[in-house]
């Protein structure tokens, strides 16, 4: 299981992905703490432009021990993850 939002501001979190034959990145694995979750299935992708900003994020809704989590990544390459549960957003460290 996923640890608790306590729990997870003092760790080390980082989203390892595959970069297919077309060059697309598929995220595969998150580690937090030295602890491997890997995606169990990718139940949806999408490209939203932020208005804000002008930059376009990829989301995508990953299940991962039965839990369903959310990575942000923007095409400047940074990321951040959010948990259903609670809506916590981890950005990269």
């Amino acid at each position: 299981m996923i640890k608790t939002e306590r729990d997870r501001k003092t760790e080390k979190l980082e989203i390892r992905f595959y970069c297919g034959y077309k060059g697309e990145e598929l995220p595969r694995s998150i580690l937090i703490d030295n602890r491997e979750f890997k995606i169990e299935e990718i139940l949806w992708r999408e490209r939203v432009l932020d208005h804000k900003s002008g930059k376009i994020k990829e989301v995508f809704k990953c299940k991962i021990e039965g839990e369903i989590v959310k990575i942000r990544r923007d095409e400047c390459g940074e990321w951040g993850v959010s948990f259903s549960k609670d809506s916590t957003v981890l950005p990269k460290n």
